[in-house]
């Protein structure tokens, strides 16, 4: 049985895969209308940044991953070592389309987007198959609901507002 707490992150997992299906939809676009393109972009830019990496990776690197890496040091830790990774290597990924947007090189900006999308949902894969299933296994059931309500502390402390907006902006775009 999943926990509140993988349900929660799975959730979120669900909402950044719904923004990558709006860079899919982007492809081409700016030679239509550029500063449409660009502005969207802008907002994706702000969503993965605040969102995914903000709200998201924050509840793994200072929630979930230390406790699993306590908990099973071994299998625990390689896996936490390979996924903190993996999140260095997107905050990298963002500021190189951060730059090609600033160099107006919209073709290169959707490759590296693509890009980025394709390392994020291998990323969620391994984290929804292997990672959260290995926490519900791993943790008691008071210590995922302990987790689970640290996970609701930092969206309080960063706004819970903030982050229905990032999400209503998801489902807004997604109509397009």
């Amino acid at each position: 049985m999943q926990s509140s707490l993988s349900k929660l992150l799975v959730r979120e997992h669900g909402i950044i895969l719904e923004a990558s299906e709006v860079i899919v939809a982007l492809n081409r676009s700016w030679a239509d209308d550029p500063v449409a393109y660009e502005k969207i972009i802008l907002q994706l830019l702000d969503f993965f940044s605040t969102y995914a990496d903000g709200y998201h990776h924050r509840k793994e690197e200072d929630i979930l991953f230390p406790v699993i890496s306590k908990k099973n040091e071994m299998a625990g830790d390689a896996i936490v070592r390979e996924l903190l990774d993996h999140h260095d290597d997107f905050r990298s990924r963002l500021q190189q389309i951060r730059s090609a947007l600033g160099m107006r090189d919209y073709a290169t900006v959707q490759a590296h987007f693509f890009s980025y999308i394709n390392a994020l949902q291998d990323h969620i894969a391994v984290e929804n198959d292997e990672l959260f299933p290995m926490a519900d296994t791993l943790l008691s059931s008071d210590e995922l609901e302990l987790q689970f309500h640290r996970c609701q502390d930092l969206d309080s402390e960063l706004g819970e507002e903030r982050k229905q907006h990032l999400e209503m902006l998801i489902e807004k775009r997604k109509i397009l």
